[in-house]
């Protein structure tokens, strides 16, 4: 198997790790592994399942081998991040059924937490174990943005689109920094400290998908 091991130098305006051995951080290939698991609802066929694992890894590849230093700012990094994303996307459409396709876009709450999730992993170097974790937490999290948004406009589960950028920004803001402490459970501190020090690029990334 593959252990292409993320760098800890792709982590941007982070502490630095410490020279105790951590953990041994997930390789492209058990995130693509995930990252197909985490599309089960889809019912892909077995050649659907390879074709989707492969198109996974060469994301997880280039998510990994992103020249994200501590120069460039947050927006530039988020629109590489989208741009490698929006990729993935365009391959999917070429592997999945149309009705799978319209499944995919009908459910945003599994589409963007696999995408913050996606976005985290280089980030924050996680874990095999991790990556299944913080998919669990961010699917949390989005649940919960559609459900205070549903809320207010009497709607099951609606989304974000189309309400005031102020409210949306403090509802995700809100919403998310609730998790904080479900983070805080999995996380190292030294990687807890990268999530705080880099949310806004997190964020910033998930608001664009």
């Amino acid at each position: 198997m593959l252990k292409k091991i993320i760098s800890a130098g792709l982590i941007v305006s982070a502490v630095l790790f410490t020279t105790q051995i951590k953990a041994q951080v997930a390789s492209a290939h058990s995130i693509a592994e995930v990252a197909t698991k985490e599309m089960s609802y889809l019912g892909l066929t077995e050649s659907q399942v390879s074709k989707v694992t492969e198109i996974n890894k060469m994301t997880a590849d280039a998510l990994i081998a992103g020249d994200n230093s501590s120069s460039q700012n947050n927006k530039v990094i988020a629109d590489e991040f989208v741009s490698i994303i929006a990729q993935r996307h365009k391959a999917m459409e070429q592997i999945l059924t149309p009705e799978q396709m319209a499944i995919v876009k009908q459910d945003r709450a599994e589409k963007i937490a696999l995408f913050r999730t996606l976005i985290m992993i280089p980030i924050l170097d996680l874990t095999e174990r991790q990556v299944e974790q913080v998919y669990d937490i961010n699917f949390k999290g989005i649940q919960k943005v559609q459900k205070d948004f549903g809320k207010r406009l009497n709607k099951k589960n609606a989304g974000p689109e189309g309400a005031d950028s102020n409210k949306v920004k403090k509802v995700i803001i809100s919403d998310f920094k609730a998790l904080d402490k479900d983070f805080k459970k999995i996380l190292s501190p030294e990687q807890y400290e990268v999530y705080k020090n880099n949310q806004d690029l997190i964020r910033e990334s998930a608001k664009k998908e």
